[in-house]
């Protein structure tokens, strides 16, 4: 996106629009596909020989959940764009697109959860228990990876 340094009136102005998805540069990306295009709404003003701008980023995303691996969408919000850029005279466009980016990638989930009561896989057998239980008999206290933790006596 790219704004007009000599457009921009003594009160400011407001920018909404759309930026395409390929912006993000997510294609290959196994993990988190957007779903549509990057929406912004801005706030722009000129300060002295800066342009300030602030507002809200808004993209359906589809993400691999981090328990269950299956592949949910949300809509990803970020509502602090915040970014101050140097005016120099003479200066007729500021491109925001690399910052537009870069605010949407720092806010992606690091773990991303199709639900906040998601239930995981069976690590034996790989059945989504969201999808209800698997067969597999669950493990007992003997043999258990936990069993050696079981019999510590802490005061």
């Amino acid at each position: 996106m790219k704004i007009e340094v000599s457009k921009i009136p003594p009160e400011g102005d407001r920018f909404e629009g759309e930026e395409p998805a390929e912006i993000l540069e997510l294609e290959g990306n196994p993990l988190a596909k957007p779903e549509g295009p990057v929406y912004y709404d801005f706030q722009v003003e000129k300060v002295s020989h800066e342009l300030i701008v602030s507002g809200t980023l808004r993209v359906k995303m589809a993400f691999e959940c981090s328990k269950c691996a299956d592949f949910f969408s949300t809509t990803m919000t970020v509502s602090s764009f915040l970014r101050a850029y140097a005016v120099p005279e003479g200066t007729e466009t500021v491109d925001l697109t690399e910052d537009i980016r870069e605010d949407i990638l720092v806010n992606l989930a690091t773990f991303p959860l199709c639900s906040p009561t998601c239930k995981g896989l069976c690590p034996k057998c790989g059945k989504n228990w969201n999808e209800g239980p698997c067969s597999c008999k669950p493990a007992s206290g003997e043999g258990s990876g936990w069993s050696e933790l079981d019999k510590l006596k802490l005061k």
